[in-house]
């Protein structure tokens, strides 16, 4: 099964996704000591790709793993950043998935390396995707590249929409 067809069957069942993880505890930052910005994950891919169709901002989903040093790494170093957050909470619909428990979703989007990053438009095209642990500057390009990448995206649906 293809990731768009995936997600249209997604749209049209009543099952959700799975447990993820909710919010980054508020923590000091590592390097100011100063608290940092709780970033609201959603609780499903369903009801998370209703909200990007609605709000028309791209999925930024991150697969992690309870075993993976890497995965908590990342969430408390990066993705707990209040610039991070800032520019996440702005533009995309967050969700957290779980590598072991959404398996199923992990290989439909090829999540081979965890951590693993997927950004997907609302209509499920892949617009990017990295693998591994980022620091707040690599993600915040990451972020950018993405964004990019969604704006060729609507350009060439607009100029095939209206030859």
């Amino acid at each position: 099964m293809d990731r768009r067809s995936f997600c249209h069957q997604l749209l049209g069942a009543s099952v959700a996704v799975g447990p993820m993880t909710t919010l980054l505890e508020a923590a000091p930052s590592a390097k100011s000591g100063a608290p940092v910005s709780k970033l609201r994950w959603q609780t499903s891919l369903k009801s998370a790709q209703k909200l990007a169709l609605q709000q028309d901002k791209p999925l930024l989903i991150v697969f992690g793993a309870s075993w993976c040093t890497y995965c908590h790494k990342l969430e408390r170093e990066t993705l707990a950043d209040q610039r991070v957050v800032a520019l996440i909470e702005r533009d995309f619909i967050p969700v957290h998935l779980d590598f072991d428990k959404d398996s199923k979703i992990a290989k439909i989007l090829e999540v081979d390396r965890l951590p693993c990053t997927v950004f997907l438009s609302p209509q499920a095209d892949l617009l990017h995707r990295t693998e591994g642990f980022a620091n707040v500057k690599e993600f915040q390009s990451t972020l950018s590249t993405a964004l990019d990448r969604r704006s060729e995206v609507q350009q060439v649906r607009a100029s095939t929409a209206n030859p």
